[in-house]
């Protein structure tokens, strides 16, 4: 007897036991109320904003509501949660259906690198645990970077630098842009081709600067570091730029003994010794020589064109000036011309034009004639 009443027992037990789970299964089925979302787990970088898309479902029988809130914890970060468009703190669902939360997240920009976690509370609906990993060591700064800091070429060349300007700090900054660069260079800041000494960059932002330095004109062959700096009230940036002077360009036309002025005679030649000279530290090639003369009158050199001239150095030149046969007598000007593809040099000469020995003789024979004339006809018709 007492072993079948033991039997009884452990069955009703047993029994007992088994209701509780399907009790609590059917429980469980009869209010799943859940928080979802595909990503809770995502990596990106200071400054940049995430956002979720969060669904509210309800398999319950009922329309249930509940409060709800993002928990940030002591990290301050910034968010925002709505629901079409805006700002949320309770949501109702119907039974069977689904509404949908939007999280707007952004990480600061002054943050340490590793793992944050959050969570969205939603009363009855559960918890929604979401994890953010910061891949970078945030700052709160400005950043002023150079595309190539380095540039070459010579004193008459215009260097041009690409510069980036980043504004990590949180507000908008104007920044003003100077240069420390040596006396007498000319510094232009521009944006999209317009010259502008400040210019203002949003929070989180970047923008393109262009840098363009043009040497003093004696500039000697070195290398000039150039400080760049952008500063506003709150924050400043600065960047180092680097131009080497490779040599400078420079060259004179003249004449041997420097005298610009000449004689010559209508319809004949007239040779000009002339005197191409390098006047700066770098080599100037393919130079040739051209003139501009009154009408109808010629000039050929020899040689016409110089292939190169070291720094220094100078080449002589014979320019023949050949006056216009019909040339009056006078002052004429007559231009020449050395030109290169690095530097151009001109002289202007005055050539005065005299009358011909010849005219000049054949003038007076002309008068002796005449005198002649007249003293025959004296002799003839005096004695009358």
């Amino acid at each position: 007897m007492k072993k079948s009443t033991r039997s009884l027992s452990g069955a009703f037990a047993l029994m007992l036991l088994l209701g509780a789970l399907m009790g609590g299964a059917s429980l469980a089925a009869a209010a799943p109320l859940k928080l979802f979302t595909p990503y809770t787990y995502l990596s990106v970088s200071p400054g940049e904003t995430i956002s979720y898309a969060i669904d509210v479902i309800n398999d319950s029988d009922e329309i249930r509501s509940a409060d709800v809130a993002f928990d940030v914890g002591s990290l301050g970060w910034k968010y925002e949660l709505t629901a079409g468009g805006n700002r949320v703190r309770q949501i109702s669902v119907k039974p069977g259906e689904s509404q949908s939360l939007s999280l707007s997240l952004t990480v600061p920009l002054e943050v340490n690198k590793g793992d944050y976690a959050f969570k969205l509370n939603a009363g009855d609906f559960g918890t929604l645990p979401l994890k953010v990993n910061v891949a970078e060591q945030g700052s709160y700064k400005s950043e002023l970077s150079v595309d190539q800091p380095n540039r070459e070429g010579h004193s008459d060349s215009k260097f041009t630098y690409s510069l980036t300007l980043d504004n990590r700090t949180a507000s908008k900054q104007q920044y003003a842009l100077t240069a420390e660069a040596p006396a007498g260079w000319d510094v232009r800041f521009s944006v999209s081709g317009s010259n502008i000494t400040s210019v203002d960059v949003e929070p989180g932002s970047s923008k393109s600067v262009s840098l363009d330095v043009t040497p003093a004109e004696n500039a000697a062959a070195d290398t000039y570091p150039i400080v760049v700096h952008a500063a506003s009230g709150s924050s400043s940036a600065q960047a180092q730029v680097e131009a080497a002077i490779t040599g400078s360009y420079g060259l004179s036309l003249t004449t041997v003994d420097e005298r610009l002025s000449a004689d010559i005679t209508a319809g004949k030649t007239r040779n000009l010794e002339l005197v191409v000279q390098n006047t700066g530290s770098a080599e100037v090639t393919d130079v040739s020589l051209s003139g501009q003369l009154p009408a109808n009158w010629e000039v050929t050199f020899e040689p016409k064109t110089i292939r190169s001239i070291a720094a220094g150095q100078s080449v002589p030149v014979t320019a023949t000036v050949k006056a216009s046969d019909k040339a009056l007598s006078g002052d004429y000007v007559a231009n020449l011309t050395a030109s290169s593809p690095e530097k151009t040099a001109s002289a202007t000469f005055r050539i005065t034009v005299e009358t011909s020995v010849l005219w000049g003789w054949i003038g007076v024979l002309i008068v002796l004639v005449v005198l002649a004339g007249i003293y025959g006809l004296f002799r003839k018709y005096g004695r009358r």
